[in-house]
């Protein structure tokens, strides 16, 4: 391939800049459309209590970067001395919201080696003493698994939303170019911009075999098979690092084909 691989960067513009940097520093064109927009959750009332006494809980879950913001946030509006006291453990999804907890000085005691806040919570199960109040700190409309999980095996537990995604639409234009072949690879981080790509394409598999997929964890990869087909590689961990390298893998590969 002699020009530049052309990507679609579906992440919000505000979470992008990690990926769309080692995109670029890969020899990629970076082509911004977020596919998602995130904000604060329908009611705060429920995070707002959590935060106002986070050692009610014995172990704070986040699975995402994007809860550790919202928490901080909301911490330091209510003039919290400090986010997450001594005593409250806390348990992290991937090294990005681990970042996220390190830059708002959250100490980490367990970071997940899986992808999801189910491996986290299969991990947490045998660290945390029995009955342990625990709390997963996600998405609104986040995946129950993680929470089914600990109430199974006997844990306190329950999910708080910090903040909130909603699909974004993608223009019409950035569906034609996808459906021309025009673009080179499609990096999703998350099942709802895989959501918001399908129902502008009508189904995934309306791009054609030459644009790759290239996608953050099984979870994604699980929505692109819903969607109609199959992603061409996952990403080795959760991290934008990671997900920019499996796009410049299988960009490479199609152009030595």
């Amino acid at each position: 391939m002699s020009r530049q691989p052309r990507v679609v960067v579906t992440r919000p513009q505000d979470a992008a800049d990690d990926l769309a940097a080692r995109l670029e520093e890969l020899g990629c064109e970076v082509v911004h459309v977020p596919a998602i927009e995130i904000g604060p959750p329908r009611s705060y009332q429920a995070l707002d209590r959590l935060v106002a006494d986070p050692a009610q809980a014995d172990w704070l879950l986040f699975t995402s970067r994007n809860a550790v913001r919202y928490f901080v946030q909301r911490s330091r509006r209510l003039r919290r001395p400090r986010a997450v006291p001594e005593g409250v453990k806390v348990g992290v999804v991937g090294p990005a919201t681990r970042a996220a907890c390190d830059r708002a000085g959250i100490d980490v005691d367990l970071e997940s080696t899986g992808r999801t806040g189910h491996d986290l919570a299969q991990e947490v199960m045998a660290s945390a003493d029995p009955g342990a109040a625990i709390v997963v700190v996600q998405a609104e409309d986040g995946r129950p698994d993680a929470t089914e999980l600990l109430t199974m095996a006997g844990f306190q537990a329950r999910s708080v939303a910090a903040y909130r995604t909603r699909n974004a639409r993608v223009p019409p234009a950035v569906a034609q170019t996808i459906k021309h072949g025009e673009v080179d690879a499609l990096a999703f981080a998350s099942p709802s911009s895989v959501v918001s790509f399908a129902i502008a394409l009508g189904g995934l598999s309306k791009a054609p075999a030459s644009v790759r997929i290239a996608v953050i964890g099984q979870t994604t990869a699980d929505a692109c098979r819903r969607a109609g087909r199959a992603p061409d590689a996952v990403a080795r961990e959760s991290s934008a690092a990671a997900l920019a390298d499996a796009v410049a893998e299988v960009v490479q590969t199609a152009g030595a084909a």
